[in-house]
């Protein structure tokens, strides 16, 4: 296994992977890595990603470890966020074509087990993708995995409030955020309020508390649908169905700020104090140049400090920043692998991990200390360092600890007043919201009102209509001024068409020639009668100068329909000769015409559902 992972505990060069600490140790896995097939999947991919490797500064090395079960797909560009002794891993991309993921996998960092929590499936309506961002937060007792942005395959569906940019290669860029429920494992999409990024990948997301987070960087969709590089800040407080926005961009006067950037790295030092930093390091620029800087960002004050690390620390791009918090004064960073250049040249020993230190300076700023590569983290004096810095950590502590305890009483006093002003702020606030709430659940409550008296209008039209079809149907039934004697039919031999219906004759009535349908006899019935009648009604009641004018039917025996006869048909005239173009557009006007008498006719329209030149005879025929 030695040639697989490199030197004895030392981390093996790899990129596009995430860092990812529990308590006192840092775990890796995947990325891309000299030896892993580019393959959508294979057993030896398998082999490979069935290893993750860790780090504890106690020891300063690396340790291989073997896994069970299946882990994911996406082995690069993945997300991957800790909660207690779980790590979580979503998306990513295989390494071939463009094939991306949107599957949830756990990992034990106790049993070292995978589970598939959710697979990929490309029906769901979350964005397959990789280079976005993922952080976690509890609400009521469950925990809540957010995925924001990312670029990968074609939505399945595109969602309502976010944003989604096609790309000639066939990629989609997003700013869709995706909320999952760890207990539940139901997804859902949370609403946006604030400055909320456009659609954007590579950017680095940390968290500032459970439900703050910051958000520096990546590749934008800007208003003209181009590449944006940004330097741009966005600060997210997440609750169970929104996430705030706010973007904090370079103010004009300020000459300290990190330039645009995607493929960095970052971090969040908490030392105890209320004012979380990020920092950030290295990435590429808008014209593809690796970065060679880095900067700390404070949270509060909005504003950046650049230091002075050294080029072989951060002059690198695809790389992952974590942080050791030695004492309220000393951190330790890690920067693990990466790439140097556009030719992806992996970084190498014994530079693929670095441990710079940060140490506060008597005005409280942040300076550079040491720096160790892999080599000085192998020997005796690394460990001697990290022991004193244990003691001097645990002995800042408590001085930190007891300084509370040396204050007099007008101290405690003044403390306890400036508690209790915050408090009656905090009590204020959560007064005007609830004033702000009571409103729009008002304005709602009066909103559902007008709705369902809207409904209750909609619900009258509809059972009038519906009792006026009735009431025309039952006349319908019952209303015979259409039946005719059938001793007044006289038929003859002349026989004028023939259908699956019935035979259609010349015959007479009280002295006028007609066209006489007679009904075959299977299909008389007790059902068929009934609609028969209908029909007749209906057609007894239809005036048009384009249709063949209905004059009567029998209802004795086998039914007989007599309508006005006519002396030819289209179909007729076209077998004999060739119709003019002016012939055309007035046969045409006549059936059209006829046609939309029959579709305006009330209360119900008349579809005829068989114009055909047989039944044009100058006028429409056979709609009954």
């Amino acid at each position: 296994m030695a040639w697989l992972f490199g030197s004895k505990n030392q981390l093996n060069k790899r990129a596009i992977h995430t860092t990812v600490l529990v308590d006192d140790s840092l775990y890796v896995w995947a990325g891309a890595q000299e030896s892993l097939p580019k393959v959508h999947d294979s057993e030896e991919k398998r082999r490979i990603t069935s290893n993750i490797q860790h780090f504890t500064p106690s020891t300063g090395q690396w340790i291989t470890r073997g896994t069970t079960g299946t882990p994911p797909l996406g082995v690069k560009q993945y997300c991957c966020t800790a909660i207690n002794d779980q790590l979580y891993y979503f998306g990513g991309w295989c390494g071939h074509d463009s094939c991306f993921h949107n599957s949830i996998t756990q990992l034990d960092t106790i049993s070292f087990q995978w589970r598939e929590l959710e697979p990929t499936d490309a029906t769901r309506p979350v964005m397959m993708r990789a280079v976005s961002g993922m952080v976690s937060f509890e609400h009521d007792g469950v925990h809540h995995l957010l995925m924001i942005g990312g670029m990968g395959s074609t939505p399945a569906v595109q969602l309502p409030h976010y944003k989604y940019n096609k790309f000639s290669s066939g990629k989609w860029r997003t700013n869709e955020h995706s909320m999952y429920n760890l207990s539940s494992r139901i997804w859902n999409n949370p609403s946006i309020i604030g400055q909320c990024i456009p659609p954007a990948n590579d950017f680095i997301i940390e968290k500032i508390s459970n439900t703050r987070a910051v958000l520096f960087g990546g590749v934008e969709t800007d208003d003209d649908d181009k590449d944006a590089f940004t330097n741009k800040i966005y600060i997210l407080e997440t609750s169970i169905s929104t996430v705030f926005w706010q973007c904090i961009k370079k103010p004009e006067a300020i000459d300290q700020w990190p330039v645009g950037r995607y493929y960095h790295a970052g971090a969040i030092i908490r030392t105890g104090s209320d004012c979380p930093m990020l920092v950030i390091s290295g990435g590429l620029d808008k014209n593809g140049d690796t970065l060679d800087d880095c900067w700390v960002f404070n949270i509060t004050q909005h504003s950046w400090i650049k230091l002075d690390v050294p080029h072989f620390v951060c002059k690198r791009w695809a790389h992952s920043l974590s942080v050791f918090i030695m004492s309220p004064h000393c951190v330790w960073i890690i920067t693990d692998g990466g790439v140097v250049d556009i030719r992806r040249t992996f970084v190498a020993n014994p530079n693929i991990v670095m441990l710079t230190e940060l140490v506060t300076n008597s005005t409280g700023e942040w300076t550079v200390g040491d720096t160790l590569d892999t080599n000085d983290m192998n020997n005796k004096e690394y460990k001697k360092k990290y022991q004193q810095q244990l003691q001097k950590g645990r002995r800042i502590w408590l001085e930190e600890y007891q300084k509370p305890r040396k204050g007099d009483t007008a101290d405690i006093e003044q403390t306890i007043q400036a508690l209790m002003k915050s408090l009656e702020e905090k009590e204020r606030e959560a007064q005007v919201f609830c004033q702000q709430k009571e409103r729009e659940e008002a304005e709602k409550d009066q909103e559902i009102r007008r709705c369902h008296y809207q409904l209750q209008e909609k619900d009258r039209e509809l059972r009038q209509s519906q009792e006026a079809v009735c009431r025309y149907q039952q006349q319908a039934l019952t209303d015979d001024h259409w039946v005719i004697n059938k001793d007044e039919v006289i038929l003859t031999k002349e026989e004028l068409g023939r259908g699956s219906y019935g035979l259609v004759t010349v015959g007479t009535f009280r002295g006028l020639r007609v066209a006489v349908k007679s009904l075959h006899t299977l299909i008389i019935s007790d059902y068929n009668q009934g609609i028969f009648s209908r029909e007749m009604s209906i057609a007894s009641r239809v005036r048009h100068p384009n249709l063949v004018q209905f004059i009567g039917a029998t209802k004795v025996g086998n039914p007989l329909i007599l309508t006005e006869l006519m002396s030819t048909s289209l179909n007729q005239e076209l077998r004999r000769n060739q119709l003019t173009n002016q012939q055309i557009l007035s046969f045409a006007q006549d059936v059209a015409l006829g046609l939309n008498y029959l579709h305006l006719f009330k209360p119900q329209p008349i579809i005829h559902r068989d114009v055909s030149s047989p039944n044009f005879k100058y006028k429409i025929a056979a709609f009954g």
